[in-house]
């Protein structure tokens, strides 16, 4: 039986779509575990898995396995899990483990495609509204926050989501509620954009961060929070050059 390729495959699922770090190696020595095989080991980093165990011949066996799509959906994490469970109680065998493992692995997003459009106006409205904003501002905070959601996903289509869309992210964050301030004088610019960007913020990765820090897992703690400083800076840069940029629209010059 293949166990090296049921190990690979419930890491690289959870690594891929927003797990922890600790998640994975827990879960690829629980299955192993419950495959019966010996010396299960697995360190993780955010890019790539090392697995090794010592097979049915008593001959140890190490694959590595490279993570490279980054992605959120819990959803894909809970089933993984769910599939762990099962092995390492005994109620699931290798075989039906990576035809489930393969079909979690081709689940589409539950969110994903236009209706994160919707989620991202409703997110930044939201937050508008805990912020103080008047109704008309929480509604051009949804909005603003909806089209920069727009945007991503028709970069996405491309294969461009990182660097590219958070500054186009921050700009358009933070230039269309000043361009709409100009015929909507009453605007609350400050809490418009406050709420916009909030979709934008990198918070699973600085949650990750932490929490891979506080378990001792420095190198994936020190990378998740390097995602998400980095991320931040490219927010805020897309912001300042927006401000410059409506400030030259307007005369004020920079």
């Amino acid at each position: 039986m293949n166990y090296m390729e049921v190990l690979q495959l419930a890491g690289k699922i959870i690594m891929e779509n927003g797990g922890e770090i600790y998640r994975a190696e827990e879960t690829v020595t629980h299955m192993g575990e419950g495959f019966g095989l010996r010396e299960v080991e697995c360190f993780a980093v955010p890019s790539g898995l090392f697995i090794s165990y010592r097979g049915e011949d008593g001959n140890p066996v190490t694959a590595v396995k490279r993570v490279r799509r980054l992605s959120r959906n819990l959803t894909r994490v809970d089933e993984v899990n769910t599939v762990s469970r099962k092995v390492f109680s005994g109620k699931m065998d290798c075989d039906h483990a990576l035809r489930m493992l393969r079909r979690i692995d081709a689940l589409p997003g539950a969110f994903g495609g236009a209706w994160c459009i919707p989620a991202a106006f409703l997110c930044a409205a939201g937050f508008a509204a805990i912020f103080g904003a008047m109704w008309l501002s929480i509604f051009v905070s949804g909005l603003v926050a909806a089209l920069v959601q727009a945007a991503e996903t028709l970069i996405a289509r491309f294969r461009s989501r990182g660097l590219a869309a958070s500054v186009l992210g921050g700009l358009l964050t933070a230039l269309l509620p000043n361009l709409l301030s100009l015929p909507l004088p009453s605007l609350q610019v400050e809490l418009v954009i406050a709420g916009a960007v909030m979709p934008l913020v990198p918070g699973l990765a600085m949650t990750n961060a932490v929490e891979d820090t506080m378990r001792g897992d420095m190198v994936s703690g020190l990378a998740h929070g390097a995602q998400a400083i980095l991320t931040a800076f490219l927010i805020a840069g897309g912001a300042l050059l927006a401000m410059a940029l409506f400030r030259l629209m307007t005369g004020g010059g920079i």
